[in-house]
């Protein structure tokens, strides 16, 4: 049974970072447009008319390169190998990655749901994966200050699941696109699912100690092991 375990928690790490892997690799090819059309693009020209387009095109593009760098760095710091080998580099592009997060990624993502498709409960349902991963992200920062590293996992996690959901969101609309969906509900189910399932199963994965090794990481080992004495 442990080892059924151990092969199904590696299945699910193997297949949630490729599935993420694709996702940043779809949107940032998709995202290459916005600057090759500027004002002239269909996701711009629907927005019409603003009262202020600059600033909202200064939000997106604000917005995407921050976040399409948030969430690949973000699975680089779950890896317990980078953990391990390279701390100081993990402890700097924790400070980097979470500095973007809660200064650019999440107020850009707050103001551009304002124009967000879908009307007041899409823009609901944005501010709230917002809250969640900026207040997450805040828990994580004070948790590795105060050496808590299990609540420092456990909220990186949530981090990581809501910066998760725009991948989940297109590969859900991408799905409801070939089956010919195009209700308003579809989506707003596509963003609305995966925000809360996200969280959910972040939690219950962080709680069952499936993500991470259940007799701790790399930061909890150094921390328990007592320091040689040079002169002794």
């Amino acid at each position: 049974m442990d080892k059924f375990k151990r092969w199904s928690a590696r299945t699910g790490r193997v297949t949630f970072f490729a599935a993420m892997a694709l996702g940043c690799w779809w949107m940032l090819s998709a995202s290459s447009s916005y600057l090759e059309l500027g004002r002239e693009h269909p996701f711009f020209l629907e927005k019409l008319p603003l009262a202020r387009p600059s600033l909202w095109l200064a939000a997106l593009y604000a917005h995407v390169p921050s976040a399409l760098f948030a969430l690949p760095a973000c699975l680089l710091l779950l890896v317990g190998a980078v953990r391990r080998r390279w701390p100081r580099f993990h402890r700097w592009l924790g400070r980097v990655t979470g500095l973007l997060i809660l200064c650019v990624v999440v107020p850009t993502g707050v103001y551009l749901a304002l124009f967000a498709q879908g009307g007041l409960v899409t823009a609901v349902g944005f501010w709230l994966t917002g809250a969640l991963t900026f207040v997450a992200m805040l828990k994580s920062i004070q948790s590795a200050r105060a050496k808590d590293f299990k609540g420092h996992r456990r909220f990186s996690a949530h981090v990581v699941a809501q910066l998760a959901v725009a991948v989940l969101s297109r590969f859900l609309l991408a799905g409801a696109d070939m089956l010919d969906l195009y209700e308003p509900w579809v989506y707003v189910a596509a963003l609305w699912v995966p925000v809360l399932g996200c969280a959910l199963f972040a939690e219950l994965l962080t709680g069952a100690r499936l993500l991470f090794n259940s007799k701790g990481s790399a930061h909890e080992t150094l921390a328990a092991t007592p320091r040689l004495n040079a002169v002794r």
